[in-house]
């Protein structure tokens, strides 16, 4: 007697049970966590994850399965079943207690190439770019905020960065200290995006984070403009009025009811601090939102790695060590630790001087061994432009292989523009 025939029924997420067997999602089954495709589900965190992540998915079952499978199909979908979608603060509340287990996760493997991905990715930021510029304007003039307009350039934006992480990532570090307030909104919201993918969140939740992440910094609009470009340090009263800026930027989102609770925690608290020397409320360890604790470490990281008019900005390294510093004081150590992975040690497209005295682009990172990534020389140790770019993957050149290449190793970071380079022209 042969094998019981087996059927492929679609069913939404809310009606599965455990010990059902999951054959197809409705998404590419390689922007999941799941390591295999085709599971029977196990556990309560694997039927949580298919519900956080599809809207429905393909399950295999067997002649006798279908009406049950049905029964329940036509069940999940009734009014009395129907309940609202957890709000992006409820998602990202319950994601706070579980931040330690997410240290160890493995990374989901991007499913287009970054040399792919850039040429959308590009044309994506440059609307984004435009996005804010019309955003901002329109609040400079005492519009409300056009919600519309931003969730459409962010849903691009949470596209581009499930295709590859790193494409929009490097598009955000190539920004001026001219109009570094446009610049810093936009690059906020793609390392947020970034952060919120590695940590597995949901689309929709992401498109939270991520318009939150674009206005930020709203508030400083309202702030004298010659102060914001002052390049020696604030008197006590000219500190008081940039700390203001989160007050402003409240006030400038009351004047929208739709405006997302996700988005307006973010704004009220990215700039309180985990020891309670943040502002505007001294808020302290887990008072601090799990949003506001993510918000605070991007915007310090995004500032940190810019050219502004009272500092230059750091090596990616170098910012990633005072991250690591301020972890002990100003931020969460468990989501300090999630957010370089997240973003990377050496992230792609940034430059790097080798002990060989050689400067190269990273263009690939080692998501396990993220002092080694795969990189271009394009400067020989003379600093001079070399006639042919060489990529080498640094892993290979941990030690002394049998052809007798020397170890190459990354001697230190550095900052965005050294040496002339714009890193930006070895791939577009």
């Amino acid at each position: 007697m042969g094998a019981p025939v087996k059927k492929i029924v679609e069913v939404p997420v809310d009606a599965l049970r455990m010990g059902d067997y999951v054959s197809r999602l409705d998404r590419p089954w390689i922007d999941s966590p799941f390591l295999f495709q085709g599971f029977a589900i196990a556990n309560d965190e694997e039927l949580s994850q298919l519900r956080g992540i599809c809207k429905s998915v393909f399950v295999e079952v067997s002649d006798q399965e279908v009406d049950e499978i049905l029964r329940r199909t036509v069940a999940s979908r009734s009014p009395a079943a129907e309940k609202p979608a957890p709000t992006a603060l409820a998602v990202l509340e319950e994601l706070s207690l579980d931040l330690t287990a997410r240290l160890n996760s493995v990374p989901i493997k991007d499913p287009v190439p970054l040399k792919t991905e850039l040429g959308a990715a590009k044309a994506v930021y440059v609307e984004a770019r435009s996005t804010v510029t019309r955003i901002f304007d329109r609040l400079r003039r005492g519009g409300g905020l056009d919600l519309q307009l931003m969730e459409t350039a962010v849903d691009s934006m949470v596209d581009s960065i499930f295709r590859n992480r790193d494409a929009m990532s490097w598009l955000a570090r190539m920004k001026t200290k001219d109009d570094y307030l446009y610049s810093h909104s936009l690059a906020v919201s793609v390392w947020t995006l970034a952060f919120g993918r590695h940590l597995g969140l949901d689309k929709e939740t992401l498109r939270s984070v991520g318009m939150g992440g674009m206005v930020l910094d709203i508030g400083k609009m309202q702030v004298p403009t010659g102060l914001l470009r002052k390049p020696g340090k604030p008197d006590p009263a000219e500190w008081s009025t940039l700390q203001g800026h989160v007050q402003r930027g409240l006030e400038m989102l009351e004047t929208d009811a739709q405006v997302n609770p996700c988005i307006r925690t973010m704004v009220r608290t990215h700039h309180e601090r985990l020891d309670g020397t943040g502002y505007p409320s001294g808020l302290k360890g887990e008072e601090i939102p799990l949003v506001g604790r993510i918000a605070g470490i991007v915007d310090c990281y995004d500032a940190m790695t810019s050219d502004r008019f009272y500092a230059k900005g750091m090596s990616t390294y170098d910012a990633v060590r005072e991250l690591k510093r301020l972890g002990k004081t100003w931020f969460q150590p468990e989501l300090v630790e999630l957010f370089i992975q997240a973003v990377g040690v050496f992230p792609t497209g940034t430059l790097v001087e080798l002990n060989t005295g050689e400067v190269a682009v990273v263009v690939e990172q080692n998501r396990f061994r993220r002092l080694r990534p795969k990189v271009m020389v394009v400067l020989d140790p003379e600093k001079t432009i070399r006639e042919d770019f060489s990529l080498i993957d640094l892993q290979s050149y941990a030690r002394n292989n049998a052809e007798g290449n020397p170890q190459v190793w990354i001697n230190h970071g550095l900052e965005p523009g050294a040496y002339g380079i714009d890193p930006m022209e070895f791939f577009l």
